[in-house]
């Protein structure tokens, strides 16, 4: 911080020092108003972004866009696998450090035999098994997985996304200004089951399944752990998204009535909407519930030693937003949504009042910054 110290001569001219307090002062409102405008637009965006679960760390993310029928999201399914054996045994023999990564462009009816294809087929299969329309005519993939091990551990972490093109999720199109279109929302949870295999740069592997590593890079070892009880661990899918089948009543929900926040951030591409909903997945609360990782364990003994595995998914986290205001409803079939161009008078912004509140005491505070500036200026 730099502070400067204004020292005024007896002898100085009187209207001079005048002068000089009368373009304090209005400095000093200037910086007020400046700050006041500045500051008030940062906390905004942190509210609603704080509001929102962060998109590059979500296990979902989303952008519908009703008129145009056509969304892609991407899935992230996040694993951890924790073995632990004695050290000279000779899983620890075996194994070695290990990091693969690397991506992949795919349509549904493509002819070179790169696996993605059936990774598709895969997606579709899992979203007819959710019961939702929605069909997926491409996608891209990303695969990373590291391996790190010691003597008497080994550590591998998983990340595997899939970007789907997704088409076909505005089951009935609104006719008019004030009926709303009717999107699907069953998409959001489903699974794909079995293995999928894909070409990577060092050979075809799994991709869904945490054995896939192993049958790539430690054949002998992806034997012996599949003829064991840790099979079930070790084939269970990564791309489960069933945990983003919570009701949709349980999400937290905002929409942005003027457009700042899509046109701000990122939102492109909304056919002329100037509403943005947003639902929001993964804050632990007494009405959403509290969201916590599936842990799985298993002891088994291989080539006489035994080797504790241990199984991590974290806890979901997701945001979908929707051009237009959405309200989610639900019947015996599943859940969808209706989305207006615009939101009803009266609704609320979000499902709940923090926002409110801590613009009101942002608010005081400023006002309070403001009479303590201008009082020191006048001085």
């Amino acid at each position: 911080m730099h502070c400067v110290l204004l020292y005024v001569p007896e002898n100085y001219p009187r209207r001079h020092y005048q002068m000089t307090k009368i373009i304090n002062v209005k400095n000093a409102i200037a910086f007020v108003k400046y700050f006041t405008a500045a500051f008030s637009s940062m906390i905004i965006a942190l509210l609603l972004s704080g509001f929102v679960t962060q998109a590059f760390a979500a296990d979902l993310a989303a952008v519908l866009v009703p008129d145009r029928d056509k969304s892609e999201p991407s899935f992230k399914g996040i694993r951890t696998i924790t073995l632990d054996y004695p050290a000279g045994s000779s899983i620890s023999a075996a194994l070695s450090g290990t990091r693969m990564e690397f991506s992949m462009v795919g349509a549904a009816n493509e002819q070179n035999d790169t696996g993605m294809a059936q990774l598709i087929a895969a997606v579709n299969k899992g979203l007819l098994e959710a019961q939702s329309p929605v069909v997926a005519t491409s996608a891209q993939l990303f695969y990373t997985a590291v391996l790190r091990v010691d003597e008497t551990s080994a550590i591998i972490n998983y990340k595997v996304e899939i970007k789907p093109t997704l088409e076909n999720f505005v089951l009935q199109r609104g006719e008019g200004g004030q009926s709303g279109h009717i999107i699907d929302l069953e998409w959001r949870g489903f699974v794909v089951n079995g293995p999928v295999v894909v070409n990577s740069p060092e050979g075809p592997i799994d991709v869904n399944r945490p054995i896939g590593l192993f049958q790539l890079k430690y054949p002998d070892v992806a034997e012996k752990l599949l003829n064991s009880e840790a099979r079930e661990i070790m084939e269970d899918p990564i791309m489960d998204f069933e945990a983003f089948d919570v009701p949709m009543k349980s999400w937290q929900f905002l929409f942005d009535p003027v457009g700042a926040y899509g046109g701000g951030v990122g939102l492109q591409g909304t056919e002329g909407a100037q509403v943005l909903s947003v639902f929001a997945l993964g804050e632990s609360s007494i009405r959403e519930g509290t969201h916590v990782a599936e842990e799985k364990d298993v002891s088994v003994s291989i080539d006489g030693a035994q080797v504790d595995i241990h199984s991590n998914t974290p806890p979901p986290t997701a945001q979908i937003q929707v051009a237009g205001y959405a309200l989610d409803e639900e019947s015996p079939e599943g859940e969808y949504a209706v989305v207006t161009a615009q939101a009803p008078p009266g609704v609320q912004t979000s499902t709940g009042e923090f926002p409110i509140q801590v613009l009101l005491v942002f608010g005081g505070m400023m006002g309070a910054i403001a009479i303590f500036i201008l009082v020191k200026a006048r001085k």
